[in-house]
């Protein structure tokens, strides 16, 4: 089958993976400084934290987009296991790293406190990769809806799956844990994030998106005033209900974040399909992207500690940069060891829309499907 390239899936990774890390630092520089930070210094951060939330969401609307682009009539042979070598060996192996990492930061590593870390990455998601898990679930998603759904109208579809979403979310986001669920503080906490309710308004957009992209960039064109106010407004609603404490939480998985995210990831797509070339930085941000989701907690939170002494705003920057960088490095090495695969996943494949603009590259969507 031959596979169309989408330079703008090149844009919105490399942006995301880049609000992704910027929000991690942004938390590290709260924890940090904690004592030392100005009021105003915390509320710019905050809302700046709010403008970023739409990364994690994007990765994952990204997964079924490509999915829907190249597979929205049949799925192939072994499809469940090619993407399954390339993220969840990764996930399992990346859990047991965490849990070393994790313990020895917090000097608390004994070997049966890291058996308990170990299983709880793996079995709950109790690390920085449940995106991962959440991906997994689309792929299922993708093979049920594609086999069996297909005739469904959007007109139904988006609908019912925006519905299910709210009334998932919002049952996490307004009703307290219920005491008599075992483990209930946890699951309100962190564990909801991971079962696929909580993302299926992005898979039902995503899989239409994909399947229909020509569509898709038409009615982008289209509706570009749309396009550019709903961000505006919808993080205008966040930003109000964030400093009202409707809704006190900063996360992509507060129930207002669906429409959020789901603009930002628009205006990002319309601008990007009207960008002439594609820079060599925002190339290589979104073929390291995985490596990078995967490696840079470690040392955003190593380095920030390192650079303590300096100004917030001068050890954020600092933070940022060299923990991009150090993942970039690091994802490098570990393939040229020939064990990337096990830890980072794959490398995507470069692209220039300067050089060989219209190419067409088999293997470059299912590259990109890696994350």
């Amino acid at each position: 089958m031959k596979k169309e390239l989408v330079p703008e899936v090149i844009w919105l990774r490399c942006i995301a993976c880049l609000a992704i890390v910027a929000i991690h630092c942004i938390n590290l520089t709260f924890t940090n400084y904690e004592e030392s930070l100005a009021s105003q210094t915390v509320t710019l951060l905050e809302v700046i934290k709010l403008v970023l939330l739409f990364g994690t969401p994007a990765f994952v609307f990204i997964s079924e987009f490509l999915l829907a682009k190249s597979y929205s009539a049949y799925i192939p042979d072994k499809f469940l296991w090619k993407r399954a070598r390339y993220i969840l060996i990764p996930y399992f192996t990346m859990a047991v790293v965490y849990a070393f990492y994790s313990l020895i930061r917090s000097d608390e590593l004994t070997p049966y406190s890291l058996v308990v870390k170990i299983l709880r990455n793996i079995v709950v998601a109790d690390y920085i990769a449940y995106f991962i898990i959440v991906i997994f679930q689309f792929y299922i998603l993708h093979i049920i809806f594609t086999k069996y759904f297909q005739s469904l109208s959007p007109k139904l579809f988006i609908p019912l799956c925006l519905a299910i979403n709210l009334l998932y979310l919002g049952f996490f986001n307004f009703v307290p844990p219920l005491q008599f669920i075992p483990g209930a503080e946890y699951i309100w906490t962190r564990l909801y994030w991971v079962a696929f309710p909580g993302w299926l308004f992005y898979f039902s957009v995503a899989y239409q998106c994909g399947k229909n992209y020509t569509a898709f960039k038409e009615f982008l064109n289209r509706n570009i005033k749309w396009i550019i106010l709903v961000p505006i407004l919808t993080f205008l609603a966040i930003t109000f209900l964030k400093f009202t404490m409707i809704l006190p939480e900063t996360n992509s998985k507060r129930i207002d974040m669906l429409f959020y995210a789901l603009s930002m990831i628009f205006v990002i797509f319309y601008f990007s399909s009207k960008a002439k070339r594609i820079p060599w930085v925002i190339d290589q941000i979104s073929r390291y992207s995985f490596g990078i989701y995967l490696l840079h907690l470690m040392f955003v939170q190593t380095i920030s500690k390192f650079f303590q002494g300096l100004h917030p705003f001068i050890n954020l920057p600092l933070t940022f940069i060299i923990s991009i960088s150090l993942s970039i490095i690091f994802t490098y090495l570990l393939h040229k060891l020939k064990i990337g695969n096990y830890f980072v996943g794959k490398i995507g494949n470069s692209f220039s829309r300067t050089n060989k603009a219209n190419k067409q590259n088999d293997s470059w969507v299912e590259t990109e499907i890696k994350v």
